[in-house]
């Protein structure tokens, strides 16, 4: 089985190679199983909404998959996990915002998600690695290696936190990320990329010659969440165009070129965590997330 903390192969309680205790929980779970977890490994620069966006895609499970998967159930895998999640849906309840992971090894948050329609019940892993992690191939070595082991990488992007020039920003990103996984002897073209624009709430303006995004952004339906087969069709579409605009609006070729170079699969996706900017690091709504489902779906097609 997988060690959840360093990702390589472990047997018995303790990882031979990081020597972590392994929850019992996913000890009994994975101990002769084969079906491996699912793995979320967020990448991407300080500031662009990373562990706010996985509190609200956590959120989202508790208030709209329960709701149109009907025996849909989230369970922590450790108490860390199950305290995690408290800890960050009390602040978004609270109209506060999560804390920025911090410079240093993060645990994963696991969780068994359990009954899923197309999917079953798959284990996943939550890797939040710091941002500063993501600004030297050195740093990604350091505070994110787990990232190699990744069938899906998750890239958050907040276009509005991007430095001018956007797509230089957008391309440096990509670069290190390959750098980093070089330096640690691991191939990129195993991995699908899956390109999340977020706080897609203000994107609007952004979006507008494609009326698709612009619509699932808006007015997202959840019950047709109900038919994951169905919906993914859409997330599919909705790439499309958003890989358009990426190459034609943004004017980000060299990012779009070196990702289909180097992985095996790139797809897009825009969600907005909150619904709505915060003011002064406060909500002043009470939280609406629209479309945080959209890239867990593609980490679960891709694993």
């Amino acid at each position: 089985m997988l060690c959840p903390y360093c990702l390589r192969d472990a047997s018995g309680p303790v990882c031979q190679h990081c020597k972590e205790p392994l929850p019992p929980l996913y000890i009994q779970r994975h101990g002769g199983f084969a079906k491996q977890p699912a793995i979320l490994s967020a990448v991407g620069f300080s500031g662009h909404g990373k562990t706010v966006y996985l509190a609200a895609m956590l959120h989202a499970m508790e208030k709209q998959l329960t709701h149109v998967w009907p025996k849909f159930y989230r369970q922590g895998l450790d108490t860390e996990s199950v305290r995690n999640v408290q800890e960050n849906l009390a602040l978004l309840r609270k109209g506060e915002l999560p804390e920025s992971t911090r410079r240093n090894f993060p645990r994963p948050s696991g969780h068994i998600l359990s009954d899923m329609p197309k999917y079953g019940t798959r284990d996943l892993l939550i890797y939040d690695p710091p941002g500063e992690a993501f600004d030297t191939d050195v740093g990604i070595e350091r505070f994110a290696h787990f990232v190699q082991r990744a069938k899906a990488v998750m890239f958050l992007v907040s276009l509005v936190n991007l430095q001018e020039p956007k797509e230089v920003d957008l391309h440096r990103l990509l670069e290190t990320y390959v750098l980093g996984m070089a330096r640690m002897k691991a191939n990129t073209r195993r991995q699908h990329l899956v390109i999340t624009y977020t706080k897609a709430d203000l994107l609007s303006g952004e979006f507008g010659n494609h009326s698709a995004v612009v619509d699932h952004l808006r007015d997202p339906d959840s019950r047709d969440l109900a038919n994951p087969k169905h919906y993914v069709k859409t997330l599919r579409g909705i790439s499309n165009e958003l890989a358009i605009y990426t190459e034609q609006e943004l004017g980000a070729r060299s990012f779009v070129h070196l990702a289909q170079k180097q992985f095996a699969d790139t797809v897009y996706c825009a969600v907005s965590a909150l619904g709505a900017p915060p003011e002064g690091g406060h909500l002043a709504t009470a939280i609406e997330p629209r479309c945080v489902v959209d890239p867990l779906l593609w980490v679960l097609e891709k694993s």
